[in-house]
């Protein structure tokens, strides 16, 4: 007895390109007076970094309000809840990566 014929069916798991939609926030005329967030990823010299970035901002741009985040691990994202009051309470945000 010659077994029975399977069936297969062939599937192209090739797809179009999916590109997410993006709208940039728009351009700041100027840093004076602004609150500004910074988050640090948690790597080495990310703290550094962000102290240099910090000292720059409020001698040369004249910023009004830094806010600080460090992240609990690079390879985590920040918490939801710190970028959604970032967002309500920042006018811009710089994230440090380290080293």
């Amino acid at each position: 007895m010659t077994p029975a014929k399977q069936k297969y069916q062939l599937v192209d798991p090739t797809t179009e390109p999916q590109v997410p939609g993006f709208v940039s926030a728009p351009r700041l005329t100027d840093l004076a007076n602004k609150r500004v967030g910074l988050i640090d990823d948690s790597k080495e010299n990310a703290k550094e970094l962000l102290e240099a970035v910090e000292a720059v901002l409020r001698q040369r741009h004249g910023v009004s309000h830094i806010e600080y985040h460090r992240k609990p691990s690079a390879s985590k994202p920040a918490d939801p809840v710190v970028v959604e009051e970032m967002a309500k309470s920042c006018d811009y945000v710089v994230v440090a990566i380290g080293s």
